[in-house]
Formats: C-alpha cells, sequence, structure tokens
C-alpha cells in the first residue's frame, strides 16, 4: 500500500484545553523539563552549586608522564612541580607501563586535576616534598589516548571539584541571593537559628561577612565626618566612623540631627545620653548604648542595586526581608536604613527616580529625594498607599513603577513625589486583578500570576479580571491542580537571554514560560529540589547567571552544567495526537523521522500511543531501527533508545508498527553527562486503511 508522510515542527507547548481534533499536532500533551522555544523542544539545561570556587562544569583533566619512578602516587596527591612551582591532584592513581617503583624505574603517567602552573619536562615530581618520579614531558590537557578514557577522566574531574563546593554555613534554607560589584552573596540563618548572616562567595567557599556595630545619636549640631575617630564622653569607648548616617534634622542647633553612626569594630562599649565627642568636643548624643549589627533570623530577602549619587562606580546594594530594617551595603560597611516605623521591617524594596521605596503592609513609604537614609517628612520622604498588601514592585518600567496588591494594580507616575514640585500620581489600573508574592518580574511587559492565570500589563489593561485576559489559557487544568493541591508560588525568574519568565512552587516543581515565539508557550519544571529564592544577574563577562538557593542550604546556578549537581536529569514531552489532517480516516503508521540536534553520543527514549491512547488496540511489536549507521531496539509500548550519531543535526528513523486514527510520540532522555538537545520537528510515514464506520 502506498506509503505517504507528513511532517510537523515540534513547537507551541503545553495545550491541556484545545480539542484533540483542533490541536496543534507540534503541541504537548505532557512533559517535564523541556522548554518550550521558537526552534522546538529544548531540554532544559542542568545546574550545579557554587561558592566561589571554579563551577565542576568547568573541571577538566591533564595526562602528565613520568619515568625514574620510586614510589607511587596515590590518588588525592598534591603533586609538584620541583622546578616549575607548578601543582596538580591526583584524579587517580598514577599508571605505571615500564618498570617498577623498586628499581627506581617505573615509567607511565598521572592524571591531574586542578592544575595550576605549567609543569616542565624532566623537573622532579614531588609529593609532600618527597621526589616520586621525574616528568617526561609536559602535561597536556584532556590528553587520553581513546575515548572512553576521556569521558571517564573527565566525569571524574567533575565530581572531585563538585564535592570541594560547600553549603552555605548555618541552618535552614537560603533566604536570598544577590550579586554586587563581581561578588556573589547569600544569606542563611547560623546553626543556632539566632541570627541570619550574610555569605561572600570566594576562591575558599562562602565567607561570613562582618557587619560592625553601631550607635544611634541624637542632638547632632557638629558634623560627624567618615574616618573620624569618635568617642564617649562617660564610657571611654571609641572607633573610627565608617558610615554617618542621618535619617532626619541637618547638623544646625535649630534642627538637631538625628541617625546612626556606624563602625567596624569599637573599643569598648558606648552607653546611653552620653556624649559623642571628636577631638575633645560633643558632637551629638548616644541614643542608646552600642550594638553588634545582628540581623534577625527567619526573613525572605529581597535586593536591589542603584546608584543614589550619580557618581560612576557608586552603586550600593540595598535589601529588606520582611523582618528587619532595610540595608545598604557597598562591599564593606552594613548599614541598616532606619525609617522610623514601630515595626521597622519592610517586605519589598525598589529604587525608582532617585527614591528607596519601602513596602510595610498597604503602606508605601520613601526616602527624601536622593538620600536613602533620609525618613523624615522635613527631608522630602512621604507615604503612599495602595488599600492592599503590597506583593511586588517593579522600578522604572516605561519611566513608571507599578505595584501590585493582591487583588489591586497601581501605577505611580511621575519622577518627584514630595514637595512643591511633586508631579507623581498613584493611580490605580484595576481593583480586581492583583499578583501572587514573589510571582512578578519586569520583561518588556511585566509579568506575573494572578487567581485567573498568568498575565502582563498589557492584558490587565485591556481585558482586566477575566480569564481571557491571560497569557496561560492552554493550561488553565494545570495551574487549577497545582491550586487545588495547595502549591504554593515560592519564586520566580526572569530570563533575558531566552526572553522567559520561570515560576516556582513550593511542591519543588515549575514553570517556564518562552515569550520568543508568535504567543506564550509554558511546559512543566522539575528540578527535583524547591526553589526557595532565585535572582537573575549579571556576570562581569556582562553574561546573564541565574541563581536559585534550597533547603539544603546550597546556592545553585542554573543552565549550568548538564545534570542537576551530579543528580541524572530526567526530561519527556508528549506530543499531542496527529490525525494528519483525516480525524475519521484509519491509518496504518510505519516510520517516525525526528529531527534533533543535539551533541554526539546523546541518547533519547520514545514510546507511542495510537488512536487516541485506545486500550482496546493491541500494543505494536518491538521493531528496530537505525540511526546515521548505528542500529538501535524500540520498542513500541516501552521506553526504549534512540542513539544519535557525531553529526550536530541529528535524524532518527523509528520504525513502528501500529494502527489508529491518530498517534502521539513520547521522546525523553535520563542523562548525567550530556549537553541540552532541540527536537525540531517530527515526520509521519503512514499509509491509509479506510474510513471508520
Amino acid at each position: 500500500m502506498t506509503q505517504t508522510t507528513q511532517h510537523f515542527a515540534t513547537v507551541g507547548g503545553l495545550d491541556l484545553v484545545t480539542p484533540a481534533i483542533l490541536r496543534n499536532p507540534g503541541a504537548a500533551l505532557g512533559g517535564v523539563n523541556y522548554e518550550p522555544r521558537k526552534e522546538g523542544y529544548t531540554r532544559t539545561a542542568g545546574f550545579e552549586r557554587v561558592d566561589g570556587r571554579p563551577l565542576a562544569s568547568t573541571a577538566s583533566y591533564w595526562v602528565l608522564p613520568f619515568d625514574a619512578g620510586t614510589a607511587a602516587v596515590a590518588e588525592g596527591n598534591t603533586v609538584t612541580g620541583g622546578t616549575s612551582g607548578a601543582t596538580g591532584e591526583a584524579l587517580i592513581a598514577a599508571v605505571v607501563e615500564s618498570g617498577t617503583y623498586g628499581a627506581g624505574t617505573a615509567a607511565g603517567f598521572l592524571v591531574l586535576t586542578n592544575v595550576t602552573g605549567t609543569f616542565q619536562d624532566n623537573e622532579a615530581l614531588k609529593v609532600g616534598g618527597v621526589t616520586k618520579a621525574t616528568a617526561s614531558g609536559t602535561a597536556t590537557e584532556r590528553g587520553a589516548s581513546n575515548d572512553t578514557d576521556d569521558r571517564t577522566w573527565r566525569q571524574d574531574a567533575i565530581e572531585t571539584q563538585r564535592a570541594k563546593i560547600g553549603a552555605v554555613p548555618g541552618s535552614g534554607p537560603i533566604r536570598g541571593i544577590w550579586r554586587y560589584n563581581g561578588a556573589l552573596y547569600a544569606f542563611r540563618n547560623n546553626a543556632g537559628g539566632t541570627a541570619c548572616i550574610m555569605h561572600k562567595a570566594t576562591a575558599a567557599g562562602w565567607v561570613a561577612q562582618a557587619l560592625g556595630s553601631r550607635v544611634r545619636f541624637i542632638t547632632g549640631t557638629g558634623a560627624i565626618i567618615e574616618g573620624q575617630t569618635v568617642t564617649g564622653a562617660t564610657s571611654g569607648a571609641s572607633g573610627v566612623v565608617t558610615r554617618v548616617v542621618v535619617r532626619e534634622g541637618d547638623w544646625t542647633g535649630g534642627n538637631a540631627a538625628a541617625g546612626q553612626l556606624i563602625f567596624a569594630t569599637i573599643s569598648g562599649a558606648f552607653v546611653n545620653g552620653e556624649n559623642l565627642q571628636v577631638g575633645g568636643v560633643t558632637k551629638a548624643v548616644a541614643d542608646g548604648g552600642s550594638a553588634a549589627i545582628t540581623p534577625l533570623p527567619g526573613g525572605r530577602y529581597e535586593f536591589a542595586t542603584y546608584n543614589f549619587t550619580g557618581l560612576a562606580g557608586a552603586d550600593r546594594m540595598y535589601g529588606c526581608d520582611g523582618i528587619n530594617p532595610a540595608f545598604e551595603w557597598d562591599g564593606s560597611v552594613f548599614v541598616p536604613i532606619l525609617t522610623g516605623m514601630a515595626i521597622d521591617a519592610p517586605r519589598h524594596l525598589a529604587a525608582h527616580s532617585n527614591y528607596l521605596f519601602l513596602s510595610f503592609d498597604a503602606s508605601l513609604q520613601f526616602s527624601g529625594l536622593g538620600d536613602p537614609y533620609a525618613w523624615s517628612v522635613l527631608t522630602g520622604a512621604g507615604e503612599l498607599s495602595i488599600g492592599q498588601t503590597i506583593t511586588g514592585m517593579v522600578a522604572g518600567f516605561a519611566g513608571t513603577m507599578p505595584i501590585w496588591g493582591r487583588n489591586r494594580l497601581a501605577i505611580l507616575y511621575g519622577t518627584v513625589f514630595s514637595g512643591s514640585a511633586a508631579d507623581g500620581e498613584l493611580k490605580t489600573i484595576t481593583e480586581e486583578a492583583g499578583a501572587i508574592e514573589w510571582s512578578v518580574q519586569a520583561m518588556a511587559q511585566p509579568v506575573w500570576l494572578d487567581d485567573r492565570g498568568v498575565r502582563n500589563l498589557a492584558s490587565v489593561q485591556e481585558f482586566g479580571d477575566f480569564q481571557a485576559g491571560t497569557l496561560s489559557r492552554l493550561i488553565k487544568p494545570h495551574l487549577d491542580a497545582k491550586r487545588k493541591a495547595g502549591a504554593t508560588v515560592v519564586a520566580s525568574l526572569r530570563v533575558r537571554d531566552l526572553n522567559q519568565w520561570r515560576l516556582f512552587w513550593s511542591d519543588g516543581t515549575g514553570l517556564v514560560m518562552d515569550l520568543s515565539s508568535d504567543g506564550p508557550a509554558f511546559m512543566p519544571l522539575d528540578l527535583g529540589k524547591v526553589v526557595r529564592c532565585a535572582v537573575s544577574v549579571e556576570g562581569a563577562d556582562g553574561a546573564e547567571q541565574l541563581y536559585f538557593g534550597s533547603d539544603d542550604g546550597y546556592v545553585y546556578r542554573l543552565d549550568s552544567g548538564t545534570s542537576f549537581d551530579g543528580q541524572q536529569l530526567e526530561a519527556y514531552v508528549r506530543l499531542a495526537f496527529n490525525h494528519l489532517g483525516s480525524p475519521t480516516l484509519n491509518k496504518r503508521f510505519h516510520k517516525a523521522t525526528v529531527e534533533v540536534t543535539a551533541a554526539p553520543n546523546t541518547t533519547l527514549y520514545a514510546s507511542a500511543d495510537f488512536d487516541y491512547g485506545n486500550p482496546d488496540l493491541p500494543s505494536a511489536a518491538e521493531q528496530g531501527f537505525d540511526v546515521a549507521g548505528r542500529g538501535g531496539f524500540w520498542n513500541e509500548a516501552n521506553w526504549n533508545e534512540f542513539y544519535w550519531s557525531a553529526p550536530v543535526e541529528g535524524v532518527a528513523e523509528a520504525y513502528i508498527d501500529g494502527s489508529g486514527v491518530s498517534i502521539s510520540l513520547a521522546i525523553g532522555t535520563e542523562a548525567t553527562y550530556e549537553d541540552p538537545h532541540t527536537i525540531h520537528g517530527l515526520t509521519l510515514h503512514h499509509s491509509a486503511r479506510g474510513l471508520r464506520r
């Protein structure tokens, strides 16, 4: 019987709503860890732990030949070149190819990782200062003589490096992550759960940052300048001021300054009410004793980087967590920002139009213009309200600042918000559609999740609180199931390089929305870990970097590496049932040709269902198939393997034997060391079997 073919692109994402007879055959009925993109379904990239040391995925190995060996080099030994000073860690025990150690004639090679410097020919190779052999040439990176050894040693190097990277010290989940001035910071409760500690990723791993101490002051009538030594007239305590923070007033006698002084260290302890002196001259009065800056535990941090001075290189990091006062950090000085609120614990923040905005329930407080320390109406600070608890803000969207409540959206217009020149206006856009906390992200149009689904600003302005105005109509059953199961939103991410929005739930799953095609496309994610906080930042090279923190205390870099931090990455996509344009015509399906861009040695799995999954149809017999010259075995009813050839552009031909009016193919992968691949399209070979009667 004459065979015909039909080709279709595998695009469109999850579609759980469109009737089967009308559904795009390239859409998905289910799946996980495949991202919908304009060019097809791409298996999600991996993630790996970070702490400032080199990433596991960057690890490599070097082969260094030796002779005149007198003693073995064991796995894990640090080998040092006696002349060059180069070092490397033995990835495996030294391999002897000839001679013996006893005779001093052992010759072979070392496999090293974490190599620094350049080994020289004929230099002594030492372990702990003792010569073990002599270099017989120089070290060659990835110098294995065959592919099997190359894969084995590279994977060994990756896992060796991974084991060196540690969790953030402390207890409980990661509570915040941010990158500032080229450094990555993470917040986690200490081991006893009595304080939250800020850590910095360094070449030696996570290092707790010293936050210093502070003394509040009032009746300030003589300016205190950073770098001056302040002494307590009564206590005799003293310290060099690292930051002077004036919250209200100024240094004139008629409007005495009040605020706080920040010290890296204090000798002794300042006491309440004593005069604070510089060079024996009283400048202010202590409003309480000195105290170490120790944030309370249990918050959830949000951050912004902003320059309030207008001077190049003066960006500073700002944060809040709903438990402690907001803060400023410049890499060495930590400044609690005191607003004067009775419970000074803002939950969200934004830096916009040279003001610092902090949310306290429904109240939105803003600082003085250009001064994040100033929180008095006399210095230009003020308050706004949207009438609901604020769940998110996006600064600088088209010159405005959208502000979300749980069921309300308002937009702040203007650039000046206090004084005679004020032009600011807070306008409510809708009182029926708001944002679920932690779901808001600043895309080309801000994107968020509410009770009806995923929205952006344009959809709300056009449709209001109607499900038809959501971006997620095709996955409504998926969102409904999450809500019924009690899964809550815990984090979200924007991915600018891929034009994506990602959402994460408390059950450890997530959702990716792709905006690179004509319309939004969604697919589920499952990273195997709960994402407690996530952030998209810019690296030193300008490239986007994605991080998340989890319950285990590790910080992970997303879209990095090939595995889930050394664990197998599992992914699959089940394509829609395709009736090939003839929904009542019985067909026999002969072959499926799948087009894939993949690295060499990529392994995929496939299964198929026929006739909309009719259970009365017999299972298809197992069939063999060839892919680019390599045979494989495929079980029609069960998962089996596709083997892809070395060419980057792969074509897999699977001979199948099944009947029905429609067919659905599921394609998946289980891998630890494979790069992501993209499934571009599918060609089905079939023949007509007559109309269904």
